[in-house]
């Protein structure tokens, strides 16, 4: 259990602090943050917070390795920690992620969305329902051909295919999510962002769990890769530490039964997500998602309707 001056310390590390001038911070703070690589002049924020009744100062400083680390300081002089950028470190592992993850990808018809267990580009409409977190729920998928919106992926301009998911909770619309993908030559399928609406009584209230890469994220993130084994991790969200989900295929022989009918040979994904819960997708070859298990609910699928042939 934290205690309270560890409470303390989260809470105002949380909240931004207020510019100083050098001369205006308290001479313990000021010694504290020379004696730590500090500088005449550094720059200094006060917290709006205090730790065990006491002013708190936070300064960046150089380390030895010429990363930066921020040290909090009390107004007594107590070093109380010394953070390091950890925004910084996780941009710059995302980066790295992005760059390894799209070595040698080509896009030449990203839209055709022909993945055997994601089949998106032949899908007319799917319907799940089930419960989760104790309230019925209907989650109506459909594809928007119409609708086109284009990425920067490398030196790439990939048009994205959009899928449009409908979610009702208790027959009341909960939120409508407008989803981008795009497949690469060798058949993975990749999501390029998100765009979220929340309601509440008929009215859109937030949101919230929107991205799009290039904006919030320059990793794509993977719903499907092409090469599906036991044991394969990807990530379906590589956006931040609040939206984020790595994802591992755990079985390739499940059984599915389902109000539209019974899959053999599924695909069992496990997801781990950024709120410490983990869900499960089951994917059935030529038909795409036929059940869903969040970590409170169940929904399967109940309906099925493909495009007429060309």
């Amino acid at each position: 259990m934290l205690g309270v001056s560890a409470l303390c310390l989260l809470a105002f590390l949380s909240v931004a602090g207020t510019a100083q001038k050098w001369d205006d911070v308290p001479k313990p703070v000021r010694d504290t943050i020379l004696a730590n690589g500090g500088k005449e002049g550094n720059e200094v924020d006060k917290e709006p917070k205090k730790i065990d009744g006491k002013a708190v100062y936070e300064a960046p400083v150089k380390a030895k390795d010429g990363t930066i680390h921020d040290l909090v300081i009390t107004e007594d002089g107590k070093l109380v920690q010394t953070k390091t950028d950890d925004a910084a470190d996780a941009a710059l592992e995302r980066a790295d992620r992005a760059k390894k993850l799209l070595e040698g990808v080509k896009f030449s018809h990203p839209r055709e969305i022909t993945h055997p267990y994601l089949p998106l580009s032949s899908l007319k409409k799917d319907v799940l329902e089930g419960t989760e977190d104790k309230k019925k729920t209907r989650v109506e998928r459909t594809p928007k051909p119409d609708i086109r919106k284009s990425f920067k992926i490398g030196e790439q301009t990939v048009e994205a295919f959009a899928v449009e998911d409908r979610a009702f909770e208790n027959g009341k619309l909960a939120e409508v999510a407008l989803d981008y993908f795009a497949q690469d030559d060798a058949g993975t399928v990749y999501y390029l962002g998100e765009e979220v609406d929340e309601y509440e009584d008929g009215k859109i209230i937030s949101h919230d769990g929107s991205w799009m890469l290039g904006k919030d994220t320059q990793v794509p993130g993977v719903i499907l890769p092409a090469n599906l084994k036991v044991g394969v991790k990807f990530r379906s969200e590589d956006v931040s530490a609040e939206i984020s989900e790595i994802d591992e295929v755990v079985s390739v022989a499940e059984t599915v039964k389902t109000p539209a009918g019974e899959f053999k040979d599924c695909i069992k994904v496990k997801e781990s997500l950024a709120d410490g819960t983990t869900e499960y997708k089951y994917y059935a070859k030529g038909v795409g998602c036929v059940r869903e298990v969040p970590h409170d609910g169940d929904e399967a699928l109940i309906s099925h309707e493909v495009r007429p042939a060309k």
